[in-house]
């Protein structure tokens, strides 16, 4: 009697990693989420093979939460990390990402800023000693099923803002595009303006929580976004986001969704369709 209890136990074990791991691997669609780490930023894309697109940390341990809720306990790997640039509010959840997962590659642009989370981030690295690469803009990272990152702005210019360094990157994946923006101002949206990239995109990733500062009625016009997601804390004390901004995505038709009202994000895309998921 024993040993059929545990056989049956090994097979129950066996029959829910089977349908986790096929569950994981959803070949026909991807998955973008943005995390509710209150005021700061940071998203995950899961690529349909599975792969791992972490974009920034938040300003503290929230991010693990939200890891921990989407990827099965069994996958400890972030396959690419984006830090679209030092502050805080970007990078403090990192900290404790880099001693759980083990990151294949980080993607940075300038890191020579300092405050104590950004040291103690770049120690953790290094003593992991992870994959670092320093982008340049027109830098190309695919993945699978014909999916990519493409780096669209990473300014080696002496910037005023070290918002301004915040690394523009384009997910492009089964037809459809992400942009992230960090938080990237007017100057480098110009500058995106006048490159004559291709800035179309399905979702956006609204500029520095939807500032003032950034976020142009220009810009928005060329990026032409389906959804508009802002990554923003409750009651905020900078008025994040800024009504002006609210209201020209509104203007544009675009379906406008943010962290300090509906939460964690998670869509679902493919060529059909892009839904929010429940």
């Amino acid at each position: 009697m024993k040993k059929i209890l545990i056989l049956i136990i090994f097979l129950a074990l066996g029959v829910f990693l089977f349908w986790s791991y096929r569950s994981w691997f959803k070949t026909d669609s991807f998955r973008a989420i943005f995390f509710d780490v209150g005021q700061g930023d940071s998203a995950l894309v899961v690529t349909p093979g599975g792969q791992t697109i972490l974009i920034d940390g938040g300003p503290d341990n929230k991010v693990l939460r939200g890891l921990e809720k989407i990827l099965p306990f069994w996958r400890r790997t972030i396959d690419l990390l984006i830090i679209t640039h030092a502050h805080d509010d970007h990078v403090t959840g990192l900290i404790e990402v880099s001693k759980r997962y083990k990151i294949k590659n980080i993607l940075y642009n300038n890191l020579a800023f300092k405050t104590p989370a950004l040291d103690a981030l770049i120690k953790v690295f290094k003593e992991n000693k992870f994959k670092m690469t320093s982008v340049e803009t027109g830098m190309i990272f695919k993945l699978d099923n014909n999916c990519s990152i493409n780096i669209l702005q990473a300014s080696k210019d002496t910037e005023k803002d070290q918002n301004d360094y915040s690394i523009v990157s384009m997910f492009n994946c089964l037809g459809r595009k992400i942009l992230f923006s960090g938080d990237a101002g007017v100057g480098v949206e110009k500058k995106l303006l006048s490159s004559n990239l291709d800035l179309s995109a399905d979702i956006f990733k609204v500029s520095h929580h939807g500032s003032f500062s950034a976020n142009s009625l220009d810009f928005l016009k060329v990026v032409n976004p389906k959804i508009a997601v802002i990554s923003v804390g409750i009651d905020n004390k900078f008025g994040h986001p800024a009504s002006l901004i609210l209201n020209r995505l509104k203007e544009l038709a675009v379906d406008i969704y943010r962290t300090d009202k509906q939460g964690s994000l998670i869509f679902l895309a493919n060529h059909q369709i892009i839904k929010l998921a429940r």
